[in-house]
């Protein structure tokens, strides 16, 4: 990391130049012990008589119009890499019909007691069954490059998205992307129909904008989900239990109720290992709606009537605990209506550098 040379003035303390810099006295002193010469070091709370000057990390400042072009000159404190691989798949009557993969290569930094995020999709593949369904993936694949190359102001307690500091710059190249949109041929693959085109837009837009429904978007990719919760912010209790909403794929995103019960499976000085198992809320749910869509949409093509309506999720998590952030992880999750159809979602997530 680069640093920053800081002349001593007379009346400052250890205390008022850490806080300058957005530094614990601690961090402040170790940062200077290891970029100076022994003679130059130093081992109490007072800064040495002899001693003029001290290395301290850059001041980190960002706003409106910073952007993701701006991130190595930002010197986030820590940075991570990992890959995704997140397979989808619907099953009818126990014949996979369709079904995608997509792996991607996320480069993470965080800063600022990790109130502020980095997050550059690097590389993003998809492949798709029926074949049918590639152009359409791809098209969101690229969609995804654009509005998931970001910075973010966190919640320091929660550790959720709570500002997408570069909004301005993801409108702007999503923009740029868009007039050339009837001319690619993903599209034309997709759709010669230029109302289909314009709705397609028009969805989109609707995700983008505004910045809250931005917000919202990323949390129903798994990566985001995982990686920016409380445990960021060195929340150690793994254990409690909790409820979260998801919503159908198959029933107008009917809202799920999902209770989770978390487990130790493994604990060393550098890793914990954690098992998430839901079940799910059943009286919260508007059965007569979801029967109602299954006799629709479902049932004229598996002619089988309404059974049981399942939805499940289940993870497991590795956690770095010395480096306070999430090292692995594996989720599973099933909607159904049983014997008759399913979607079948599996997301694995490594950090690997």
């Amino acid at each position: 990391m680069d640093y920053k040379t800081y002349e001593i003035k007379k009346g400052d303390t250890l205390e008022s130049i850490a806080l300058q810099h957005n530094m614990s006295v601690e961090e402040l002193v170790n940062f200077h012990n290891a970029k100076s010469s022994l003679t130059q070091q130093f081992f109490s709370d007072v800064v040495p008589i002899h001693v003029s000057h001290l290395y301290t990390k850059p001041i980190f400042r960002i706003n409106e119009n910073t952007s993701t072009k701006d991130i190595d000159a930002l010197h986030f404190d820590k940075n991570f890499m990992y890959r995704t691989e997140m397979t989808v798949g619907t099953v009818l009557e126990e014949v996979m019909v369709d079904n995608s993969t997509c792996k991607s290569q996320y480069r993470v930094g965080l800063a600022n007691n990790n109130s502020v995020a980095s997050v550059l999709l690097e590389e993003n593949y998809v492949t798709s069954s029926p074949q049918l369904m590639q152009a359409g993936m791809e098209l969101i694949s690229e969609i995804d490059k654009i509005k998931c190359n970001s910075i973010f102001n966190l919640d320091v307690v929660t550790g959720k998205i709570v500002k997408v500091v570069n909004y301005n710059e993801i409108l702007k190249n999503w923009n740029n992307y868009k007039k050339g949109l009837e001319s690619r041929k993903t599209v034309l693959k997709l759709s010669k129909n230029q109302d289909d085109i314009d709705e397609f837009i028009k969805i989109v837009e609707g995700i983008l904008k505004p910045e809250k429904k931005l917000v919202e978007d990323y949390y129903n990719k798994m990566f985001y989900e995982l990686f920016f919760t409380e445990h960021l912010h060195g929340n150690r209790d793994f254990l409690k239990t909790y409820a979260k909403t998801y919503y159908s794929t198959f029933f107008d995103k009917e809202p799920v109720i999902l209770h989770f019960t978390p487990s130790i499976l493994e604990e060393t000085d550098e890793i914990l290992k954690i098992r998430r198992v839901s079940t799910m809320d059943y009286p919260s749910l508007n059965m007569k709606n979801i029967v109602r869509l299954y006799d629709e949409r479902i049932k004229p093509m598996v002619q089988f009537s309404f059974s049981e309506y399942n939805f499940s999720y289940r993870e497991t998590l590795i956690w770095n605990k010395k480096e306070n952030v999430l090292q692995e992880s594996h989720v599973t999750a099933i909607e159904e209506v049983k014997n008759n159809i399913q979607l079948l979602i599996d997301f694995k997530l490594k950090r690997f550098e």
